[in-house]
């Protein structure tokens, strides 16, 4: 009984035993998971190792550790940019300059993310392993507004302007230049490369001007024109058939003179202006004057350049291409002082006008009462010639040989037997032209038809004496077929038939027609007009 209780104490002591032991080696099993897992796990607030920015190693580092490693080690913003080259120049922007910088906190904690969850934990032995992560730093990107200023400036530095093309006279030498193009940045594009590049980290961008064309590419057509009015010198010719040296005749044979301008004077006339796309040449017209009015008082006293006129022929000719213009003259009235013996009519006959005229240069004068010394004025020529001279053609009239000789410039084309005016009623001898033509003119005076008349000058107010064929009375009869060669008439010009037809084709109003000389007496025995239809008392209206 004794041995059976001792071995019952025994069993149940060895059962304690062995629980005791199994939880001590529980315990130490939880001691050493415990001490294992702690010594394995990673410190919570550090970067797990092998983590870079960039070259710099930030592992084992916290984030405000990290961020002060990172200040240290992270490029300067003033050393970090890129370079900005454009039509072989080049600028260097910073990132001080656009004020991109590095968000090293931001940087910082992107590190310490690595190998991390949501939630910032990291896995079981995560610090047992080398992570070998490289992590971009965090950039905060240029300000929009200071890249575009800086591009401005670049761009203001870059900019050229184009250049027109030019045309410049020099002492008659054409200088002509061909249109420049320019050159410009487009600021907001190229603002948009800079920030890319500075984004992606490029260290250099080139960026490419726009070309920008000129207003004006060419100097035409002014160089060409320009080259053709500078090729020969100007000339201003001056004709003036009414006034010269006296003929054996005694009137003036003309005079005619010619007045050069040179390529560097004609170089003074001209200016060049920009109009459209395109230079255009213009002759100042002001300058063109100055040179006519130095011309003018080389023509002579006896004629007057009438500046108006001749400018406008210049202009028009240098326009049209042409090296050469005629030049318009007027002539000056003059004084006549009375001489003893002298009357109004007398005055007119002697300096070629019509009396009437005389009477209306001087309305204040008494034509039936003038004294000697007194000063009488008489009208310019060019009161006698209202239309311009027929270029070419003149009607040359020699009194004292009662012939008419017709030319064509210095041909003679046509001789005609004529007679002219009594001594009663003359002819005037002087200068006229063609006034009008009537093919059946009418003297109401005589009731004579006159035909092929051409009006030469006017006698007195709407009384005209002309060139006309012998006249024919009311009744068909022709008169004064045996008067030519001799005066005959009241102060026309009388021709035989055909002769006056032939003339009449041929002259044109406005012929020149001189009248020289005085006219014979008629022969007693000869039958003029005054006999055949005498005149009236009425003195009025056109008369053969």
């Amino acid at each position: 009984m004794a041995e059976r209780s001792q071995k019952h104490h025994s069993s149940v002591t060895l059962k304690t035993a062995m629980r005791v032991l199994a939880a001590l080696l529980g315990l130490m099993l939880v001691i050493f998971v415990v001490t294992a897992w702690l010594a394995l796990r990673h410190p919570a607030d550090t970067i797990l190792p092998g983590v870079r920015v960039q070259t710099i190693d930030v592992s084992g580092l916290t984030v405000d550790e990290a961020v002060t490693a990172l200040t240290r080690g992270l490029p300067a913003p003033e050393t970090v940019g890129v370079d900005v080259q454009v039509a072989g120049q080049a600028w260097r922007v910073t990132w001080v300059d656009v004020g991109q910088r590095y968000d090293v906190r931001a940087t910082a904690q992107a590190a310490y993310n690595v190998g991390r969850d949501a939630n910032g934990d990291a896995p079981l032995f995560a610090g047992l392993r080398e992570h070998n992560e490289i992590v971009a730093p965090v950039i905060i990107p240029a300000d929009p507004a200071l890249v575009r200023e800086v591009v401005a400036r670049i761009a203001a530095a870059v900019e050229r302007a184009p250049v027109d093309a030019s045309l410049t006279l020099d002492g008659g030498r054409v200088v002509a230049t061909d249109g420049q193009p320019g050159q410009r940045l487009d600021v907001e594009e190229a603002a948009g490369h800079v920030r890319r590049a500075l984004t992606e980290g490029m260290s250099s961008i080139e960026l490419a001007p726009v070309a920008v064309p000129p207003k004006v590419a060419t100097p035409e057509p002014a160089r060409t024109q320009a080259q053709t009015w500078l090729a020969q010198p100007f000339t201003l010719a001056v004709d003036d058939p009414l006034t010269g040296e006296l003929l054996e005749n005694e009137l003036p044979g003309g005079y005619r003179a010619e007045f050069t301008a040179s390529p560097e004077r004609i170089a003074a006339w001209l200016e060049s202006r920009v109009e459209g796309q395109s230079v255009k040449l213009y002759v100042n017209a002001a300058q063109v004057k100055v040179w006519l009015d130095e011309v003018a008082p080389q023509v002579g006293e006896e004629r007057l350049l009438d500046i108006g006129p001749t400018l406008k022929n210049v202009l028009a000719a240098l326009y049209d291409g042409q090296h050469r213009a005629e030049a318009h003259i007027r002539h000056p009235e003059r004084i006549y002082v009375v001489q003893p013996g002298d009357t109004l009519s007398l005055i007119a006959f002697n300096h070629h006008m019509p009396r009437y005229q005389l009477e209306r240069a001087n309305p204040d004068i008494d034509p039936g009462a003038i004294d000697i010394g007194q000063k009488i004025v008489i009208p310019s020529i060019d009161v006698l010639f209202p239309y311009p001279l027929t270029p070419g053609k003149r009607i040359e009239i020699d009194l004292p040989k009662q012939r008419m000789y017709v030319f064509e410039y210095d041909t003679q084309v046509y001789t005609f037997t004529i007679s002219s005016g009594i001594s009663r009623t003359p002819t005037i001898p002087g200068q006229f032209q063609i006034l009008f033509k009537e093919e059946m003119a009418f003297a109401q005076r005589w009731r004579l038809d006159m035909p092929y008349f051409m009006g030469v000058y006017e006698e007195d107010e709407g009384f005209f004496n002309g060139i006309h064929e012998l006249p024919i009375t009311h009744y068909g009869t022709r008169l004064s077929r045996g008067v030519l060669g001799y005066p005959a008439s009241f102060g026309c010009i009388i021709m035989d038939e055909g002769d006056a037809k032939t003339l009449f084709d041929w002259a044109e109003v406005g012929t020149l027609v001189r009248i020289s000389g005085y006219a014979p007496g008629t022969p007693s025995w000869q039958q003029t007009l005054a006999d055949l239809a005498p005149l009236t008392p009425d003195e009025g209206g056109e008369g053969p």
